[in-house]
């Protein structure tokens, strides 16, 4: 929750602030720092530690936990397939877990600092909106060393009756400005899981939106977050990505539809992972990329290629005038490409 930089001031406690973030999440801090660097004074209060569920509880550790479990698997496949003789005698589960916590805490000592040096006060506490203007925290108190905490989805407690935005049934705050994150309440914006549909509630999202409200708020002129161009990742094995529409969804809407497609084992570098998958892009027919999907091992490394390509509006010939490097997983991205365009190469078009 934040306010415009021309408006009546925010107080917390009785305090002005030109900006107060309510929540040390993704978007949360994300907001703070940016606002901070474009030289508003900002307090951020947060009741537990900042950088969220993502970092804390979500993300980082369990991504942290599969790689453990992919070495597993690779000592297994090791045997099967490539002829190491390799066994597993056990998995240290202490020292694993302490591996798991470490990442989690550098990655929190990193964001404490950051917003430190920015010279955004944390305030430790739990926050409750009084009015449109003003909160009032309980709990720890301003901290002085700016030192702080969070928990990105846990609405309670926040007052906002008292403020005015309504919440649906799911307590999701819908913004009457998108283009601006800002609710029906002027200078009350909300990013991050508070957000309804079609915000995804991403932590990659949350970022976008969170230098968005700064920005706004600093008199900026943002572009919108463009939520069709934000990258969704399965962490599955093997993993799925995807952005911008499905070829249903695409002639739901009424386009013109060309998809193409190419299994992953179809180039070298699938053929060494084994793992199988896929890429599928869905254009319009003489137009722009609508879409694209990927399955297969590590896909989530191959995907902001294609949020670039979707999110400026790329035609497949644009792409397929580019080289993508060989072996790799990414060149069926470019063999894809190259058959739409009409340059099909190791493709039938």
């Amino acid at each position: 929750m934040t306010r415009t930089a021309d408006a009546t001031a925010t107080k917390l406690n009785g305090t002005e602030t030109d900006v107060l973030v309510i929540g040390g999440g993704t978007g949360g801090y994300s907001t703070a720092l940016r606002a901070a660097a474009l030289g508003l004074e900002v307090v951020l209060v947060e009741r537990d530690k900042v950088g969220g569920t993502c970092l804390h509880r979500g993300c980082i550790p369990s991504k942290a936990m599969l790689h453990a479990s992919e070495l597993v698997d690779g000592i297994t496949e090791a045997g099967e397939r490539w002829g190491v003789k390799a066994t597993l005698d056990s998995v240290d589960w202490p020292a694993l877990v302490a591996t798991r916590d470490d990442i989690v805490a550098r990655n929190h000592r990193g964001v404490v600092d950051h917003l430190a040096h920015a010279a955004v006060e944390v305030v430790h506490g739990s926050a409750e909106l009084t009015g449109p203007r003003s909160a009032y925290v309980t709990g720890r108190g301003r901290a002085a060393a700016r030192r702080g905490g969070a928990r990105a989805g846990d609405r309670g407690g926040l007052g906002l009756a008292a403020a005015g935005p309504a919440t649906d049934e799911r307590g999701h705050v819908a913004p009457a400005d998108w283009s601006r994150l800002e609710t029906s309440v002027p200078g009350i914006h909300v990013v991050g899981d508070l957000l309804a549909p079609p915000s995804p509630g991403l932590a990659h999202a949350s970022f976008a939106e969170g230098m968005l409200v700064a920005e706004t708020l600093a008199g900026l002129r943002s572009p919108p977050v463009d939520y069709a161009a934000v990258p969704r990742v399965t962490y599955s094995s093997p993993q799925t990505a995807a952005v911008g529409l499905t070829e249903a969804q695409a002639r739901d809407a009424g386009h013109d539809v060309t998809v193409g497609s190419m299994p992953l084992t179809a180039v070298a570098k699938g053929m060494v992972h084994g793992w199988g998958g896929m890429v599928k892009v869905v254009a319009e027919r003489g137009g722009r990329v609508l879409g694209v999907h990927l399955v297969g091992p590590q896909v989530s490394e191959m995907i902001a290629e294609s949020q670039l390509i979707v999110g400026w509006d790329a035609e497949p010939a644009d792409v397929a005038h580019h080289v993508h490097a060989h072996p790799t997983l990414s060149e069926a991205v470019g063999e894809v490409f190259l058959t739409l365009g009409g340059r099909g190469l190791h493709q039938r078009s």
